[in-house]
């Protein structure tokens, strides 16, 4: 399977360069109203900005980057991305999207170790034009491969050894894909909400100079931002869209829960706290779908992860009717 870094992780177009260098920006602007205190750890766990597809490798971005403008990190005998930004040109769906366009078709070329994907497009004069793994970043605009595209090359591609896979790994699913400006908006409401809700940031102030940054960048002039999608400064953001607690604090308020230890290697890295019921960790309060772009700064928040884990992937009104039914039965209702 695909097991190291997206290829051509390192690479960047002029475009998403200027985009990282914004949330860079409004990084640096959060991090100035964060209590002197606890800049140096907002920076290294949140604030960090790699100029990176994949954020870095190990601790190369802080949470903030891997969380709002890139993929998750995925392996396996496909061809996604290991991480990769969540405005790459290149998306994988089940069915045509009305915001992507269908390529061609996929071609293998080389042979043994040297096997490569090449996408085939036609740009608007019908010419085709061919685009290796490496390369596809540097597509024009959005495209989308179907299932049909890869039925020709079934019987390759499922003998291709972790090797292929990996100098392949090229594409990003279409339910983690956005546009560049939500990825941007993303960045900055996670940002507001970690550093006022966790290091003593001010809310009132950190909004308003990042909404101003927003408002001014220049990277597309034709769009007016912040978009709509933006949500209005209001101190319900610091709190757990699922249980309405601060995200400083315990789920529902709920106390400390005792968690029973169990063996672990002490050469290996821990990361118990990971698993703690208050940890936060980003939510989609309606799940992503491959048909519509939901990775906005509407839908995107911090929050416990009890609360997270229990929403799975449903949205948070279907969480709350399934809570609901179960309360009344168990005659639990006050």
């Amino acid at each position: 399977m695909a097991t190291g870094r997206t290829i051509s992780a390192s690479f960047l177009t002029e475009k998403d360069n200027k985009i990282i260098s914004l949330c860079e920006k409004i990084s640096k602007q959060i991090i100035s109203n964060v209590p002197q205190d606890n800049k140096k750890n907002f920076l290294k766990e949140f604030g960090k900005i790699s100029y990176t597809r994949d954020g870095g490798l190990g601790l190369g971005s802080g949470k903030l980057q891997r969380d709002a403008i890139c993929t998750r990190g995925r392996q396996g005998k496909a061809p996604f991305s290991n991480r990769n930004l969540r405005w790459h040109p290149l998306i994988v769906a089940e069915s045509d999207l009305p915001y992507a366009k269908k390529i061609e078709r996929v071609e293998i070329s080389g042979e043994d170790e040297a096997q490569v994907l090449v996408f085939v497009i036609k740009n608007d004069e019908g010419t085709e034009i061919k685009y290796p793994s490496d390369k596809v970043h540097e597509m024009p605009e959005r495209y989308v491969v179907l299932p049909e595209h890869w039925v020709p090359h079934i019987q390759v591609l499922k003998n291709w050894n972790d090797t292929l896979w990996t100098q392949n790994s090229c594409v990003i699913p279409a339910l983690e894909a956005c546009e560049w400006y939500d990825s941007v908006e993303t960045y900055a409401l996670l940002g507001i909400i970690m550093s006022c809700a966790i290091y003593g940031a001010d809310l009132n102030k950190t909004y308003n100079e990042v909404f101003e940054i927003i408002k001014h960048q220049e990277i597309d002039n034709s769009i007016k931002l912040p978009s709509s999608n933006f949500p209005k400064n209001d101190k319900s953001l610091l709190d757990c869209p699922m249980c309405k607690t601060s995200i400083n604090s315990n789920p529902a308020n709920l106390p400390d829960r005792e968690r029973i230890r169990t063996w672990q290697p002490a050469w290996r890295n821990q990361k118990r706290g990971e698993g703690e019921d208050s940890s936060i960790q980003i939510m989609h309060v309606t799940p992503l779908v491959e048909n519509e772009i939901r990775h906005t700064s509407k839908n995107v928040r911090y929050g416990h992860r009890w609360c997270n884990v229990a929403m799975t992937d449903h949205s948070l009104d279907d969480t709350l009717d399934f809570m609901e039914y179960i309360v009344k039965v168990h005659n639990r209702c006050k």
